[in-house]
């Protein structure tokens, strides 16, 4: 899956995570460290899959089960943004 930062998303990195604006909500969202992490290879890669092994290089090493956790939980991420209208697929 293609994902890209929607147009209507100005964001911009502080010491606790990211910030989101909506400019057409007038919707404020923070992102913690890991949502943080996400949304900048969302801003990086673009692709879902790549996103993934990504973080699964980086946090899971050769642990299937965290590699799954990771997908999973990447995926309701990727999921609830598309839904919000803060990234477009």
């Amino acid at each position: 899956m293609s994902l890209r930062i929607s147009d209507s998303i100005i964001w911009q990195e502080t010491g606790d995570g990211i910030s989101l604006y909506h400019t057409e909500t007038g919707d404020f969202h923070s992102l913690n460290e890991t949502g943080s992490k996400i949304w900048e290879l969302v801003a990086s890669e673009g692709e879902r899959e790549k996103i993934i092994t990504r973080l699964a290089e980086e946090f899971a090493g050769d642990n299937a089960l965290v590699t799954v956790h990771i997908m999973r939980d990447v995926d309701r991420f990727l999921a609830s943004m598309v839904e919000q209208g803060l990234l477009e697929e």
